[in-house]
């Protein structure tokens, strides 16, 4: 089966560029695992803070989902973009994109809960401190 990938029997378009693609799919959980732990870092930053009113919630969610958010578009863009000059077909491309996109978040969330305790974020408000 060599020369399988560029000689039209697959849907790639050349071996470099489905090289490209899966490199980029497999470098997206360091992405994914990035935008979960931003996630947690920023409700874990906010629990540090010397608020002396922590009856609400947790003030800092909204940066750390935004973080999401935007980590998971670019990592989508990004894949969209390599698939499309990888596969030869523009659907098939959306749903190799997308399905790396789910692979990698879901990855790097399970590595952010092995390193986080199982929280994706802190809990509000933090436990007291116990000597």
């Amino acid at each position: 089966m060599t020369g399988a990938i560029g000689d039209g029997r697959t849907g790639w378009t050349a071996p470099g560029r489905a090289a490209l693609y899966w490199a980029t799919a497999v470098l997206g959980v360091v992405g994914g695992f990035a935008s979960w732990q931003l996630l947690w870092l920023a409700t874990e930053e906010a629990t540090r803070g010397a608020t002396p009113d922590r009856s609400g919630p947790n003030p800092n969610t909204g940066m750390g989902l935004t973080g999401l958010a935007v980590g998971h578009v670019v990592g989508l863009v990004l894949l969209v973009l390599v698939a499309l000059g990888a596969r030869r077909d523009a659907r098939s491309a959306a749903w190799f994109a997308g399905v790396a996109l789910v692979v990698d978040s879901l990855v790097g969330l399970a590595f952010s809960l092995a390193l986080t305790g199982g929280e994706v974020v802190v809990p509000w408000p933090q436990r007291p401190y116990q000597p």
